[in-house]
């Protein structure tokens, strides 16, 4: 029969296990690049988020064949068009206040993210109505366009998020208007999981390791 002690060991272990399964289950971090709903410049060309405590910057840029000079930002927030989201970050005085077809591009540092053991980058770009696209970029230089890393993503992906190919490979994404102007709307990425569950296991057999010795100091003194 278990005694108190043991029982309170045996409950213990199995919360200790309950919170590691669930600790361990990868966590994504979602970055809105109009947090604020706002229809306004944002101030400057560049801009940090974070999110649960971790950080991507955005950058604006013109493009000088895949050479970038600093463009300010806005947040930008008007109804949908042709059933297209037309909230999330783009550029001061520009047509639609939008990245236009090879003239511009925003670009995403990911250094911190990256170093954090982040995986599985994601990018959501609004305002693509029919006959208009973006594509992805990669470098590893602030203000660089660097190399297309994906393929061309047209109005079927309007707010929707696309992955971004060999997310690691380069520590900045950029996006760019392949035809007509895009939004970004948002960046996502995944987190490790944590714990990892071998580190548990030691814990949990020392727990039940005690109880088992709680059960055989009272059977002694029963004796």
């Amino acid at each position: 029969m278990l005694t108190n002690r043991s029982r309170q060991i045996a409950r213990a272990a199995c919360a200790l296990i309950f919170v590691a399964v669930a600790a361990s289950a990868s966590a994504s971090i979602v970055w809105d690049l109009n947090p604020n709903d706002q229809n306004a410049p944002v101030g400057g060309s560049s801009h940090t988020y974070t999110s649960s405590g971790f950080s991507i910057t955005a950058y604006g840029f013109d493009n000088h064949s895949g050479i970038g000079t600093a463009h300010d930002l806005f947040y930008k927030n008007v109804s949908p068009i042709g059933g297209a989201v037309e909230m999330g970050l783009g550029l001061v005085s520009t047509p639609n206040n939008e990245l236009q077809t090879g003239l511009h591009f925003i670009q995403f540092d990911f250094t911190s993210a990256l170093a954090a053991g982040m995986f599985n980058g994601q990018l959501s770009v609004g305002s693509i109505q029919a006959n208009e696209s973006f594509a992805i970029f990669g470098s590893n230089t602030l203000g660089t366009l660097g190399s297309q890393v994906s393929g061309i993503f047209g109005s079927s992906f309007d707010n929707q998020f696309v992955s971004i190919p060999g997310f690691g490979q380069f520590n900045y994404y950029s996006v760019m208007a392949m035809s007509d102007d895009v939004l970004p709307v948002a960046v996502r990425a995944d987190l490790p999981a944590v714990p990892e569950m071998n580190a548990l296991i030691p814990i949990t057999a020392l727990l039940v390791a005690l109880g088992a010795s709680s059960v055989w100091q009272k059977r002694r003194r029963l004796a």
